[in-house]
């Protein structure tokens, strides 16, 4: 059993539990909670409001440092939910101690420099380090991904993905799954927005991709309107992945029965998806990289770093006019 903490007790660490409509797992403690694998054995928290909430629902142990949690119980695992700005601060502080994992909320820093910074030091100390990009550990993703990798699409060739607004609270969840499904990394970004100066501006762009294959990059720019969408098309047909990845439709080009010499996109029928409990999933799959069990967590530091570093492109490049912008 895997003794697990949670260092944060926002939406994401806890207080999504709270929502009634949310029926899926929606933050760390319950995930933890709910794995088999492991226990959650302690949080951590400076808000007295938020603890007492929390001590409502759960009975293990809060302290409201770090420091004091780790030299008080054993923790393999740890969690950053936290505001982004603090992830690096408090990743230094993990990895003074015995933890075999950590997982990080996304973005994973605050900038580029942190990220690199902070895969270096997990790999130094031979840490497991996860992002949680979730959508990575969705059965229905990674139905699109198999499917991708499979050549049921042929090969790729152009990406339109559509996401709400704030490029880094929700963008760079469709950052980071565009480049799952491509398998690619991408070459140059451009962006446009109008409220460039805002906290979380609205970022809509293109993306360049080895191959070459184009993405378009649409904000809505309304969070509260959720859609979450993405078309991968190839050259033999293509994925859509629709109602925020509760949907997927897979067509193939067939011979048309309208226009001699040529070909049209048909819905092609699928078994149905068994649908899995992505947050859980995630921490089954940590645990397996720190039993020894597997070789890479499904989505990495690395992988973090990237979609990071294509939001902080496409936003420069807006600042510049849509002028590409390559990542580092």
């Amino acid at each position: 059993m895997f003794k697990a903490a949670v260092i944060g007790l926002g939406n994401i660490g806890f207080f999504f539990d709270l929502d009634p409509l949310r029926k899926e797992t929606w933050s760390h403690v319950s995930a933890y909670t709910k794995c088999l694998k492991t226990e959650l054995v302690g949080v951590v928290d400076v808000d007295k409001e938020k603890v007492n909430i929390f001590k409502q629902h759960h009975d293990v142990l809060t302290s409201e440092s770090i420091e004091e949690l780790l030299e008080s119980t054993t923790v393999d695992i740890a969690s950053i939910c936290t505001p982004t700005e603090e992830h690096y601060d408090i990743l230094k502080k993990l990895i003074k101690y015995p933890v075999k994992a950590i997982f990080c909320e996304k973005p994973i820093a605050s900038d580029v420099c942190q990220a690199k910074e902070m895969v270096r030091l997990c790999k130094e100390k031979n840490i497991v380090f996860a992002v949680n990009h979730t959508r990575r550990w969705d059965s229905n993703y990674q139905f699109a991904k198999n499917m991708i990798e499979k050549g049921k699409i042929g090969n790729v060739k152009a990406v339109n993905a559509v996401y709400p607004s704030q490029l880094f609270n929700v963008g760079t969840h469709l950052l980071d799954t565009v480049r799952m499904l491509v398998q690619k990394d991408p070459k140059t970004l451009s962006g446009i927005a109008s409220n460039i100066d805002a906290q979380d501006p609205d970022v809509s762009g293109w993306i360049e991709f080895d191959g070459p294959i184009p993405c378009t990059v649409i904000s809505t720019g309304k969070r509260e309107d959720l859609i979450f969408e993405i078309d991968v098309i190839g050259d033999e047909g293509r994925i859509r992945i629709l109602e925020n990845g509760v949907k997927i439709e897979w067509y193939a080009f067939v011979e048309s029965t309208r226009y001699s010499g040529y070909r049209e996109l048909s819905l092609m029928q699928m078994d149905p998806i068994q649908k899995n409990d992505r947050f859980v999933e995630a921490i089954y799959d940590i645990v397996s990289i720190a039993a020894s069990e597997k070789s890479e967590v499904s989505c990495t530091g690395n992988d973090g770093f990237y979609s990071l570093a294509m939001g902080i492109a496409m936003l420069e490049s807006a600042r510049e006019n849509g002028i590409p912008v390559s990542v580092e």
